[in-house]
């Protein structure tokens, strides 16, 4: 079996959750220090050994089948760490009145050494999501209960329930005692006031509108929106917004009931930006992407490109300049990328100096046009090094899918590298 040699693990031993390195046999090359801690395993008694010997009841078939899946495409895989596809036990220090004794865990695999047929193993303990998980479904099970027994019972509503009520244009009537408690307001602050007040000005007009609409057609809106405290604290909350109808049939008042799903928001977050750039990863764009193809309405004139961006001569300013400053440039590209594009756009890193765009109702000049927006934006920035991108750009047509768009914006990047660099090409 292949040893780990000359591999720093400072980094490794520093991070937070588990890391491991295994070969598709499942032969443990390296074990980190989160690791030895919370399993009682140590570094020297697992390095060497295979996982089998510790660990006889995960999945093995499985796990295998990801590592090779992961090795063959060359990017990383997720693996369902539940009751079918057991991985290693790992019990839970916290003190907490959950009858979960062990840790729920989410599990990355990334290829480390292709070549050697081996694999990083991250190990992230999401036991506190899982159990915001099961408070929340127990919270929206008591929303519920309360909603069904409203007329008897409004003074629990009142204490307990984020409640708003107005009136049928939208003018704040009614606020539970629970809302004023929680956003800081005092009893009638906000009586009178538009709903939208508040709102956080970061949520689109379109989505108020859309609101807006569906409840004056009489239907019930949910949705999840951000919402300003009286300190200007911005938290989001799930909301439902139901129409009521008098007995004769007229609309009287709107109620909404808000639920706190902050904390939901931000390991959301975690889950879908890069860490270093705080740009969308690769998981994120993806869904984005599936989601614009799916879309019927594109026809020529009104299509969208995708946009395939790498950073020229990368390699060179990490050979001469050492790793952390490539990651300055990396962090400033994507901030001058991110303040230049059109709102509407979608932007990510797509992996080490790549970075991926999606840019909506364009034709092929106005693609270009963009890209080479982008282009003189960074050509334009003021670093330690100077920097230059080479873009590759591929028009939606009808009949196109994920991989064929992205098979010509690689080509079209390619083009653009031959042809000198720091280059727009269309293919």
């Amino acid at each position: 079996m292949t040893k780990l040699v000359d591999y720093p693990n400072i980094l490794l031993d520093a991070l937070e959750h588990g890391v491991m390195i295994v070969d598709e046999e499942f032969n443990v090359v390296y074990w980190n220090q989160w690791l030895e801690i919370n399993t009682a395993h140590s570094y020297a008694s697992m390095v060497g050994k295979s996982l089998l010997t510790f660990y006889p009841d995960i999945d093995y078939r499985t796990l295998q089948r990801k590592i090779r899946t992961t090795l063959r495409l060359n990017s990383p895989t997720f693996y369902d760490a539940s009751l079918n596809n057991r991985f290693i036990p790992i019990p839970r220090n916290k003190i907490t009145s959950s009858v979960l004794n062990t840790m729920q865990l989410q599990v990355t695999i990334s290829p480390y050494v292709v070549e050697q047929r081996m694999v990083m193993i991250a190990v992230y303990d999401i036991s506190d999501l899982h159990e915001l998980k099961l408070k929340l479904q127990q919270q929206m099970k008591k929303i519920a209960q309360l909603n069904v027994e409203l007329q008897h019972d409004k003074q629990i509503i009142d204490d307990n329930l984020l409640i708003v009520k107005t009136d049928g244009d939208f003018h704040i009537i009614e606020v539970s005692k629970a809302f004023n408690a929680f956003f800081g307001f005092k009893e009638n602050e906000l009586i009178g006031w538009p709903l939208q007040i508040i709102y956080s000005d970061k949520t689109p007009l379109s989505e108020y509108t859309h609101m807006k609409k569906t409840l004056q057609d009489l239907e019930r809106w949910s949705g999840e929106i951000e919402i300003l405290s009286k300190q200007s604290k911005a938290l989001w909350m799930d909301a439902v917004v139901t129409p009521w109808i008098d007995h004769l049939g007229i609309l009287s008042s709107y109620t909404a009931i808000y639920h706190d799903i902050t904390d939901k928001k931000r390991l959301e977050l975690l889950a879908t930006t890069d860490p270093l750039t705080k740009l969308y990863n690769r998981y994120r764009f993806d869904e984005i992407f599936d989601i614009t193809l799916m879309r019927e309405h594109w026809k020529t004139g009104d299509s969208f490109a995708l946009v395939i961006a790498d950073i020229d001569h990368f390699k060179q300013i990490n050979d001469a300049y050492g790793h952390q400053r490539g990651d300055e440039v990396l962090v400033c590209i994507a901030e001058v990328l991110r303040h230049t594009l059109r709102e509407g756009d979608t932007l990510a890193r797509w992996g080490g100096e790549e970075f991926i765009f999606l840019l909506p109702h364009v034709d092929a000049r106005r693609a270009i046009l963009v890209a080479e927006k982008l282009r003189v934006a960074v050509e334009q920035l003021n670093l330690f090094v100077n920097v230059q991108l080479s873009f590759g750009v591929s028009l939606f047509v009808a009949g196109d899918t994920q991989e064929t768009l992205l098979n010509r914006a690689d080509t079209a990047l390619y083009k653009a590298k031959e042809n000198g660099r720091n280059k727009v090409e269309l293919l």
